[in-house]
């Protein structure tokens, strides 16, 4: 059955109300309001549980060290707890799990994110790259990202101040890989982390060669329609 429009579920009401008191019409309707309520919030919770635990078992099939994984994990009532208290835009992913490169370097990490059969590759010289934003020393998640699609064709110069002005954080390059392993967002378009440097002119982009992703640099002043910059809402 689709969706009913205003008139046509008024129209039931009626049908419903007739075969009753009047008096238990407003109270009945109260009822009803509060059952939908709590069953939304119940199917919302039961979806971010869905999605932290398919997060974690895709870490735990791409090879990431137990030990990782069991800080990410045991993180799981607050993360759910915290996702749970937001509102998310359409598109936008409620949570993401983060792996800073002290944990697990660029080079392990890349090979987590896939295209088909295809994995990923850098030859960035992981020394080179820097944070202009403060992350979390531990692994961590990072909340309410959105995958750079408002941000394409823009350069990172003009990215980073238009994220800034809408309250949110740029994503660094462990951050973007995050987005990599869990989405499909090269589908897309290519993400530039600038909340990262390679040296003091250049980010670091996420993008398809070909058919395999790559870690690879960019300039801070260039772009093409294709490339973006994500951001999170808070980490």
């Amino acid at each position: 059955m689709g969706t009913l429009c205003k008139d046509q579920l008024a129209e039931k009401l009626v049908g419903l109300f007739a075969k009753t008191d009047p008096g238990n019409v407003d109270e009945a309707v109260a009822q009803a309001k509060d059952l939908l309520g709590r069953k939304a919030k119940q199917a919302k919770w039961s979806d971010l549980e869905r999605l932290f635990d398919t997060q974690i078992a895709t870490l735990n099939d791409r090879g990431v060290p137990p030990p990782i994984v069991e800080t990410l994990q045991v993180q799981r009532d607050q993360v759910i707890v915290k996702a749970f208290e937001m509102s998310f835009e359409n598109g936008r992913v409620p949570f993401l799990p983060v792996i800073p490169r002290t944990y697990l370097s660029i080079y392990s990490q890349m090979p987590m994110v896939r295209n088909g059969n295809e994995a990923g590759r850098t030859y960035l010289n992981p020394t080179t790259i820097t944070d202009v934003v403060t992350a979390p020393k531990d692994p961590y998640y990072i909340y309410d990202v959105e995958d750079g699609e408002v941000m394409r064709g823009k350069t990172p110069k003009d990215a980073e101040k238009l994220i800034k002005k809408q309250g949110r954080l740029d994503l660094t390059e462990v951050e973007v890989i995050s987005l990599g392993v869990h989405t499909d967002v090269l589908s897309k378009h290519h993400v530039k982390a600038v909340g990262s440097r390679c040296g003091s002119v250049r980010v670091p982009i996420l993008y398809l060669d070909g058919s395999w992703p790559k870690l690879d640099w960019s300039f801070l002043d260039y772009s093409y329609d294709h490339q973006s910059a994500a951001s999170c809402g808070s980490r």
